[in-house]
């Protein structure tokens, strides 16, 4: 009764849901799994890489930059490359590393670590590099 009143009130008629929403000819078309649980936020990229580059020429620097905005980390060695282009590369690479709030790290003189911001690096590469092979 206090449902007539409510529907008369606002103008609604006495229809029911059911007759309003048709349901569907097949219920079992859907089926819903209650107990599936899925990760509000998964910060985790299944596709993540460490790339290897060992650039030749300044112009090189663009293709590492392009990995790491792609989220891949890079591991520089510039062995064949002279100091001047070494400085030009570190200077480009560390733009893009500062921009996607990454992490640059000198490994050895000639070597660096480049991680975007989704791979932590935990301390620093360099001395623990020069620990390992002292021990040796």
């Amino acid at each position: 009764m206090a449902k007539g009143i409510f529907n008369n009130f606002f103008g609604a008629s006495e229809e029911t849901d059911q007759e309003r929403y048709p349901q569907d000819a097949n219920p079992q078309s859907v089926k819903v799994n209650p107990r599936k649980v899925l990760p509000m936020n998964d910060n985790r990229l299944p596709d993540s890489k460490i790339n290897i580059v060992e650039p030749r020429i300044f112009a090189d620097a663009k293709n590492i930059s392009k990995k790491l905005i792609n989220g891949d980390a890079v591991l520089i060695r510039m062995e064949n490359v002279d100091s001047t282009t070494i400085r030009r590369i570190v200077d480009f690479v560390s733009g893009t590393v500062y921009a996607i709030e990454g992490n640059l790290q000198q490994i050895d003189e000639k070597v660096y670590l480049c991680a975007p911001q989704n791979y932590v690096v935990n301390g620093d590469v360099k001395n623990q590099f020069y620990d390992r092979s002292e021990k040796k």
